[in-house]
């Protein structure tokens, strides 16, 4: 245990007093804003380590950009806050840099572990993710994206009457910054800084606190994923017990116009299929002699968008419904011969569902879209060609086949040339520096390209990544434990302060825990294996090693709005005051639990 005489501090208000509070943002002073104080919630320190407000903009300069160099820069950021500290001075051996394994970018996760002055082996470990989505939807104001203090100051000065009320009223309010990855989630990981720091100087704080922040959430999350080995060596190698992961995402809206604030009991997981259609091709002189590949997408399209055939409802609570990411058709040029191929990529959120589940429910809704698509193809005909007889017609009903079909098939009609084929196609997509989605996508493509003759037909298959779906299990002990903690913390910071906490089982915006456990495996691994054209080649996940993990998790964070949006935003007052001491309280329950 290092020395902590350090007189630095960022102090967190633990008095039960209902005293309001006031920032003023728009005027900046010598650390980065000035800060009114009251009570004794928070002060300007004169350290390096600085108050929440100022250590959130010091995040939220740096453009950490999913997939470009800017993560390395948060990441050498992170480091040296933690190195700013005067445990981590002591101790410089509980900071560590986690590499993501054959990483173009070299990127890595940084961790922090903090070792108590008892005895206790009980360890919270606090995740967060430090990249964010791009700026693009700043139009010409991407260069300010990273800057809360002149954003602000644009947006109030020249865009304001272009913005919605709500936005508008935000923009005037001295508690709110806007920025890109302010909400999402650089605030929560000042704040898990913020506790961490306060911890450390506890000269009786008796427990254990593992602070990691991953790079790649934001699209594939092999931060997180390179980090669960790191999780369970840390583990052996201090004896530590995982009693909780605490996450610190933002609170997101449980329906439209909800602002609500919310402590989440675990995290949707997510499956990621792609339906691709080939059609049978001809000259749009005679498009009655096929079957346009684009047309049959936009059929399933139809009939996917929203479908409630998805929705799963645990304890009132539902997930979202699925959704298109993208839709495109693959013609390399123009010509006038009709579409080949196209493809749509769905988002699908599981509460309690397998990937086989939803397999099986996306294959009733693509072939009920090839039946009325061929419904609709022969009423067309026949209003096209009056008085002619309709067995001209030749063009069939598309079949729907899943992915391993045509892959066992594949097999056996074209042997060791469709599999190198495969293999082939693989390495030339990596090699132009495709995505998984996109490597996903023209394995399919070749595939298809081995059985043109039975077009008109769908496939269907997943794509990278896999998320589990991770919630309190009702028939373990210590999960109930967990449970009723987290009711504990609500309904005595209910009682205490006018801002009114509500619980929810499922965190709705996808988060890195969905890693630190996984339920069903015998179920999901063989659908993945099966229907995932990249599992086991480009990607997987170390289901070994995060059954080993097997952490609750649950999430506590700041107050934002209008994540991935141009008008994302931070209420500094409640994320710099309210979730900092609820998330310390969360900790010392937890910790103090049985002892």
């Amino acid at each position: 245990m290092g020395n902590r005489s350090d007189k630095t501090s960022i102090r967190l208000k633990t008095t039960s007093d209902k005293t309001s509070s006031s920032f003023s943002f728009l005027e900046a002073s010598s650390t980065m804003y000035k800060i009114e104080k009251w009570g004794d919630m928070m002060e300007v320190v004169k350290d390096t380590i600085q108050s929440i407000p100022d250590l959130i903009i010091r995040l939220v300069n740096v453009p950490s950009i999913t997939n470009t160099d800017g993560e390395n820069q948060m990441g050498n950021e992170i480091f040296s806050i933690l190195a700013e500290m005067t445990y981590f001075k002591a101790n410089p051996g509980h900071l560590y840099r986690v590499p993501l394994e054959n990483d173009p970018l070299s990127r890595f996760s940084v961790a922090g572990l903090l070792k108590g002055n008892g005895d206790s082996n009980k360890t919270i470990i606090l995740l967060s993710h430090y990249d964010v989505v791009g700026v693009e939807d700043y139009g010409n104001l991407k260069d300010y994206a990273f800057d809360p203090v002149t954003l602000k100051k644009i947006l109030r000065d020249q865009y304001i009457d272009t913005l919605t009320e709500e936005v508008k009223k935000d923009l005037l309010s001295e508690h709110w910054l806007f920025g890109r990855g302010i909400m999402d989630m650089k605030a929560g990981l000042a704040i898990q800084l913020a506790v961490l720091h306060e911890l450390s100087q506890q000269k009786d704080f008796d427990g254990n606190i593992l602070l990691l922040a991953t790079p790649d959430e934001e699209t594939n999350s092999k931060g997180m994923l390179a980090s669960v080995p790191f999780l369970n060596r840390v583990k052996r190698e201090h004896q530590l017990t995982y009693e909780l992961c605490i996450c610190s995402e933002p609170n997101f809206a449980a329906y439209p116009g909800d602002r609500s604030k919310y402590v989440y009991k675990g995290s949707v997981g997510k499956v990621l299929p792609i339906v691709m259609s080939v059609g049978k091709e001809t000259h749009v002189g005679e498009p009655l002699e096929g079957m346009n590949a684009g047309w049959m997408l936009t059929e399933v399209v139809q009939q996917m968008e929203w479908s409630e055939l998805f929705t799963e409802t645990i304890k009132g609570e539902s997930n979202p419904p699925p959704t298109c990411l993208q839709m495109r058709d693959l013609k390399k040029r123009y010509d006038v011969q009709t579409i080949g191929m196209a493809y749509a990529i769905y988002n699908i959120l599981t509460l309690e569902q397998t990937p086989l589940t939803v397999l099986n429910k996306l294959k009733a809704v693509v072939e009920s879209a090839a039946e009325q698509l061929h419904e609709n193809a022969l009423l067309q005909y026949n209003k096209f060609k009056q008085g002619e007889r309709r067995h001209f017609y030749n063009v069939k009903q598309p079949v729907v086949y899943e992915f391993q079909e045509l892959y066992q098939l594949g097999v056996q009609q074209f042997g060791i040339h469709f599999e190198e084929t495969i293999q082939e196609t693989i390495h030339v997509s990596q090699d132009k520096g495709y995505d998984d989605r996109e490597i996903t996508i023209a394995v399919a493509e070749v595939v298809c390209e081995f059985f043109v003759d039975r077009a008109p037909f769908f496939v269907m298959m997943l794509a990278p990544p896999y998320y589990p779906h991770v919630g309190l299990d009702r028939t373990k002990a210590v999960d109930q434990k967990i449970a009723k903690i987290v009711d504990k913390l609500i309904e005595q910071h209910n009682r205490e302060r006018e801002e009114t906490i509500l619980s929810k089982q499922f965190f709705t915006g996808l988060s890195d825990v969905s890693y630190c456990r996984i339920a069903n495996i015998g179920q999901v691994l063989p659908t993945l294996e099966a229907n995932m054209p990249l599992w086991g080649k480009t990607y997987s996940i170390p289901v070994e090693q995060i059954a080993a993990l097997d952490v609750p998790t649950i999430n506590v964070g700041p107050y934002g709005k209008d994540a991935h949006k141009r008008t994302e935003r931070l209420d500094v007052q409640y994320s710099a005051n309210v979730a900092p001491y609820v998330l310390k309280q969360a900790i010392q329950m937890t910790l103090s639990l049985n002892q």
